[in-house]
């Protein structure tokens, strides 16, 4: 069906028959809203009066979304053409033809319209003459009668209200923490409730205002950017990364995370809102009621209300006040029709069964444009991807789980669900599972289809960094060209703890036989162990031997002879580099240990990054005392040719790894120091191994990233 045709489509008269008195009894939901100051905006007299005449009830579009919700009526916008819907079936038409928009204040009946600088605070409830405010700053939020606002140049929050005398009030919010000002959150008056991100924009911080003060009261660390914030006496909650509402108790600051996106009002009930399900649920008895049908919209009014753009079996299409009723039991009233229109419909679905790296998912619908949301959940790890369509009839998945993580291998659920475009109507849910199986990869500890840096932190934890989270990663608020590249917050996968035992570590490859990587690692009693990797966690160790102690340097992830499997090379304290091929079994990983040469005291770093240049065999990377490195060729049969000079400069390196396999099909390498890290590109070549360094801000140092190997 084309749009004109769904916009045209009027429900015959008969529903709007429907009694605007009709009460449905709930055992229903939520908590009290915060109580504020009163307002004392009042509305324009010249303002347009529309009573509906021969109809209990107001009727609204499909595409009319609630702004704002009072004690006496409600805001709804449909593009430019904002309207003050009364409970009383009256409404008022808010004059926009010259540009001014509009929006409600939470929980009051209190409409801002704003023209540049020039904002206009009416009371719908009250009548009177409007007050008129002029601000420099940058309107965020109301807050009863008072404007929550930004001075972007600055970076402060102001409350702006007008006196009963006149005069406009410019008060500048103290004790806000560190970080940009980001977005204020529709709250009840009284409290006003701004997250603030950080410089690197890798985090959030929570922080609540109160009015009466213009004082920050109590701050929360949400982590990633908080969706859905909620203030009430008692809490406050946000929507977490990937789905659920964390809840905090203001009083003890004991926290929960419910399992879905939670509203509150109506007493102790939780109003519980899955894609265009909405349950209330009790959580003092378990009790739980689903009225409607569908609900588009759910948005908290005064005194703990919600106003429901949704619709129920008996009446239909609609907006609905849920209320507490005089017995105590929440009741549903519906306050305004809106015409049914046609659902929408799924006509065909394409989503793969398996994917070895990346996912074509397309569909096709009833109606044009429908808002669509599709869902990865990776099944053993619980972390989940979202992939945007824009606006597209289909979603090319890259292969990632976020910020440049690869998905892991194994079953992922999926779930996909659909809006019509003018956002009303029950949701089109499906579900599936979808098999990543991507092929093994040089180091890759987490099964995830990309080269990992291990990292040992000053606590002994050591993680798997994504190599390409820290290359790929540039200032995304930079648009010219030159920009300095930005490396945001990774998200690494902890593999283990207590690795401060090991006084050297090595990562040759696979040894043992199996499908994954392995580790070594040698303690302070000159005892080499083995670690197997599987999937995203390590297995139990294995003793490998004893007498490790005679050696300074261990390093492996080339395969020296040939034999598909990674080896080990240590150079004694004489300067002798030793060479222990694999055997493909745990319990005996290594073969006799077999002399390459003397002489290797001269270097202070060694590195096996697999092949550079093209040959047979791996090769090996080594740092003089003078910051010079030198290229090793390995011939296959755990020999090497004569050294090649790759150039100085090196000496400002802590650590030189590999960074995997490039397009080219040799290895790149990864190096990082105290004063920055760089990403060095294969080229294939023996005369010039790599390209120019592209250099990074990550640094070592004795916290996050102390060792690297």
């Amino acid at each position: 069906m084309s749009r004109a045709r769904v916009r045209a489509r009027i429900r015959p008269s008969s529903r709007l028959r429907l009694t605007a008195a009709l009460a449905v009894t709930l055992a229903a939901t939520t908590a009290a809203t915060v109580a504020g100051p009163g307002v004392a905006a009042a509305a324009p007299a010249a303002l347009k009066q529309e009573a509906r005449a021969g109809a209990a009830l107001p009727e609204l579009s499909t595409l009319d979304s609630v702004g704002g919700v009072g004690a006496t009526g409600f805001l709804t916008t449909q593009y430019s053409k904002p309207l003050w819907t009364r409970y009383d079936g009256t409404s008022v038409l808010l004059p926009s033809t010259d540009g001014t928009t509009y929006r409600g204040a939470p929980a009051a009946d209190v409409v801002v319209g704003s023209k540049g600088t020039r904002h206009t605070v009416q009371d719908m409830a009250g009548g009177g003459d409007p007050v008129v405010i002029d601000s420099p700053h940058a309107l965020r939020q109301v807050n009863g009668s008072t404007l929550v606002m930004v001075d972007d140049t600055t970076n402060t929050l102001h409350l702006v209200s007008r006196e009963p005398g006149g005069l406009t009030v410019d008060r500048q919010v103290t004790g806000l923490p560190a970080g940009k000002l980001w977005v204020t959150s529709p709250t009840a008056p009284g409290t006003v409730a701004i997250q603030l991100m950080s410089a690197d924009l890798s985090s959030y911080r929570l922080a609540l205002v109160d009015v009466a003060t213009a004082k920050v009261t109590e701050t929360y660390d949400t982590g990633s950017y908080g969706h859905f914030v909620q203030v009430t006496p008692d809490r406050v909650a946000w929507e977490v990364a990937g789905g659920g509402t964390k809840v905090v108790d203001r009083h003890t600051k004991a926290s929960q995370v419910l399992p879905y996106r939670a509203q509150f009002g109506l007493g102790d009930w939780v109003a519980a809102v899955e894609d265009t399900r909405l349950t209330f649920r009790s959580p003092k008895d378990g009790r739980t009621v689903e009225p409607f049908r569908f609900a588009n919209q759910v948005t908290p009014g005064p005194e703990g209300t919600f106003l429901v753009r949704g619709g129920t079996a008996a009446d239909g299409w609609g907006v609905f006040r849920v209320a507490l009723g005089a017995d105590g039991a929440p009741t549903v009233t519906m306050v305004a029709d809106v015409p049914d229109a046609p659902e929408l419909t799924l006509k065909s679905l394409s989503v793969p069964s398996t994917s070895t790296g990346s996912a074509r998912i397309s569909w096709e619908f009833s109606q044009e444009d429908p808002s669509v949301r599709f869902e990865l959940t990776h099944t053993a790890t619980g972390r989940t991807v979202s992939p945007s369509n824009y606006m597209n009839p289909f979603i090319n998945w890259d292969g990632t789980l976020g910020n440049l993580f690869g998905a892991y291998n194994g079953e992922y659920t999926w779930k996909m669900s659909a809006l019509p475009y003018y956002g009303f109507g029950p949701a089109v849910v499906r579900t599936g599972t979808l098999t990543m199986n991507r092929p093994v990869r040089p180091r890759d500890f987490n099964d995830n289809g990309g080269a990992d840096a291990l990292v040992r932190d000053g606590e002994g934890k050591l993680s798997a960094y994504e190599i390409r989270q820290f290359v790929g990663m540039k200032d995304t608020e930079c648009y010219e060209e030159g920009c300095p590249p930005v490396v945001h917050k990774p998200n690494p996968d902890l593999l283990g703890t207590g690795w401060n035992t090991y006084t050297l570590m090595a990562s040759p490859g696979n040894v043992a036989g199996g499908a994954a990587h392995d580790i070594v690692g040698r303690d302070r009693d000159g005892v080499l162990w083995l670690h197997q990797s599987e999937k995203q966690k390590l297995l139990p160790r294995t003793k490998v031997g004893g007498g490790w102690q005679i050696y300074n340097k261990i390093v492996g992830g080339s395969d020296l002879n040939g034999d598909g499997r990674g080896d080990l090379l240590a150079t004694d304290t004489s300067g002798v580099l030793w060479l222990y091929t694999s055997t493909g079994d745990a319990k005996a990983p290594f073969k006799a240990r077999k002399k390459i040469g003397a002489g290797w005291q001269q270097y202070n770093l060694l590195t096996a990054p697999g092949n550079i240049a093209g040959a047979t065999g791996g090769d090996l990377l080594a740092r003089d005392k003078d910051g010079v490195l030198w290229l090793y060729l390995g011939k296959g049969d755990g020999t090497f040719t004569a050294r090649r000079q790759i150039g100085g400069g090196w000496q400002k390196y802590t650590h030189i790894i590999p960074a995997g396999i490039n397009p080219k099909g040799v290895a790149d390498l990864y190096a990082v120091g105290a004063s920055g890290s760089a990403h060095y590109s294969g080229l294939n070549s023996t005369t010039k191994p790599f390209d120019g360094a592209y250099t990074l801000p990550l640094r070592t140092d004795s916290t996050t990233y102390k060792t690297f190997f």
